[in-house]
């Protein structure tokens, strides 16, 4: 029910342009003014320190002729959680908490994955291509197989930040299974109360990133809104719609739908209306314990920093959003 596992080196599929031409702005209201402004500082307080092999560990995992799973940094656990929760506010939900013996089982999980070098380049939720070595007991593969089937994976070999994990996670543009946006149906499930957060480094030089992010305690809870849209309604930052490969959203909690939805976004400062691309309904999928989970691309469409686009779903919903910079003001993200 999980979706497969991506790396940053997987072939990019689709490119959305960018303009920074203003010629037409939408205006912002002092609400939306002001909510932009908390947005901006807050991203910036967040921690944005590169993690490396270095500096990842409080105490470095070791393979070989015993199996150890490490302990990370305080402030990678800290900066995780906390990049987590910003865009889950971003998207009006509840704050999640970290849960200490998920992020033993995540970094446990974390660990085998790196002592296995597991092949990046293809689904690893439950362990299915490889053994267990020796060094590894039968009840830590039990758990890592149990926890990966759990959690959103990350595989990278950059040096990147806690926060720029969960970032991929979110836009999910590296994603194997195409455009389900099932990592980021988990960050924003409306259900979601808990993670667990790992990370290990393997001889291949990849960073392997495990959140578990299903409890089963979460399927029978109330969600806390009946909706979650990818842009979100009201302002929403470019930079997260900015690049290749990221697919828009829009899920339900409770209500099922069935079928392929028409869908428009029309830019409300031009005029200039596009029908979605490669719209499809991933809703049997499960994730994030939604009930409806449909998936788009805008095509051809510029994103214009100060527009105001109108997304019609028929069927389903019909919102507006205007784009604003999160990080530079006086330019559109590239």
């Amino acid at each position: 029910m999980f979706k497969k596992i991506y790396t940053a080196l997987l072939c990019l599929l689709f490119f959305f342009p960018f303009s920074n031409t203003q010629t037409y702005a939408a205006e912002l209201t002092p609400s939306e003014t002001s909510k932009i402004n908390k947005l901006q500082q807050e991203y910036a307080q967040l921690d944005k320190t590169a993690f490396n092999f270095n500096n990842l560990y409080l105490t470095k995992p070791y393979f070989k002729t015993k199996f150890k799973q490490g302990v990370l940094v305080p402030a990678y656990l800290t900066s995780q959680l906390a990049y987590t929760n910003y865009y889950r506010e971003l998207f009006g939900l509840n704050p999640v908490n970290e849960n200490s013996e998920d992020n033993i089982a995540a970094q446990k999980t974390a660990a085998v994955l790196a002592a296995l070098n597991a092949n990046p380049m293809i689904n690893q939720h439950n362990l299915p291509h490889d053994k267990r070595p020796k060094l590894i007991s039968k009840d830590t593969w039990q758990l890592a197989r149990n926890t990966s089937n759990q959690a959103n994976l990350n595989f990278n070999t950059t040096d990147q930040s806690a926060g720029d994990v969960i970032t991929d996670l979110l836009t999910d543009r590296y994603n194997l299974g195409g455009a389900d946006t099932g990592h980021r149906a988990w960050l924003l499930s409306t259900r979601l109360t808990t993670t667990g957060i790992g990370a290990a480094y393997g001889t291949n030089g990849y960073r392997y990133s495990v959140q578990k992010v299903f409890n089963p305690v979460d399927v029978f809870r109330s969600p806390s809104q009946e909706m979650v849209t990818y842009p979100s309604a009201g302002v929403f930052p470019i930079e997260l719609l900015a690049g290749e490969n990221i697919a828009w959203s829009v899920y339900l909690s409770s209500r099922h739908f069935e079928g392929i939805p028409v869908i428009t976004i029309t830019d409300k400062d031009n005029g200039e209306t596009y029908q979605a691309k490669n719209v499809r309904n991933y809703s049997k999928t499960g994730y994030g314990n939604f009930e409806t989970i449909i998936t788009y691309y805008p095509g051809s469409m510029p994103l214009i920093v100060g527009h105001e686009y109108e997304v019609k779903i028929t069927g389903l919903s019909s919102y507006s959003f205007k784009l604003f910079q999160l990080q530079e003001k006086s330019s559109s993200a590239q």
